[in-house]
Parts: structure tokens; sequence; C-alpha cells
């Protein structure tokens, strides 16, 4: 998996919590990546509660680890696990429906 942080949202003083970073997902396939956002306080509570090193886990990490003022040079800023290239996916197969993995 690639999660790459694309953008964040600079909110009025006083809301440092919900502070949102903008990510994007991809797990290699030919699949479409995935986008979302997070607080920077369910970045904290991911972070607190879960050792797992993915690429989205070490991604929450940069983040609770900056300081405000470190923000933006966390834009463009990509984090990797097991990411293949056009590698197979678990999200979706031949079809245009989507599977679970066979694991």
């Amino acid at each position: 998996m690639k999660a790459t942080i694309w953008g964040h949202t600079q909110l009025p003083e006083g809301h440092e919590e919900v502070h949102r970073f903008a990510f994007e997902l991809h797990d290699g396939s030919k699949a479409p990546p995935v986008r979302e956002s997070v607080s920077l306080r369910t970045a904290r509570v991911v972070v607190a509660h879960l050792q797992d090193g993915n690429a989205l886990i070490q991604m929450f990490r940069a983040i609770v680890s900056s300081d405000a003022a470190g923000y933006d040079h966390l834009v463009g800023q990509s984090f990797e696990d097991d990411f293949v290239e056009n590698g197979p996916s678990d999200r979706v197969d031949d079809s245009s429906g989507w599977q679970n993995a066979n694991r």
C-alpha cells in the first residue's frame, strides 16, 4: 500500500485538533486510488492504539509528530509498505464488481 498526503485544511485558531489532512491510498493494482481525509485528532487516537507500521499508520505517525508550522512540508510525502505497482489487488478482480480477498 502507498499513502500520500495531498493537502491539508487550515482551520481558525482554536480548532487545531480538527485540522484536516487529505490523502490518497493506492494498493498498487489497476484500481483507482481511494481519496480520504483525517483530522489531527483522529490520527492521534489511531497512532496511540495501533502498533502496525503499514503505510497508513506511518502517514498518521508523521502527521501526529509534526508541529503546525510543519504541516505544509507533509503535502506530497508518500509512505509505503508492501506497495507493488500494478500488482494484485484484494479489492477488485477483472469484473466490474467488488469482492473480498481469497486468503
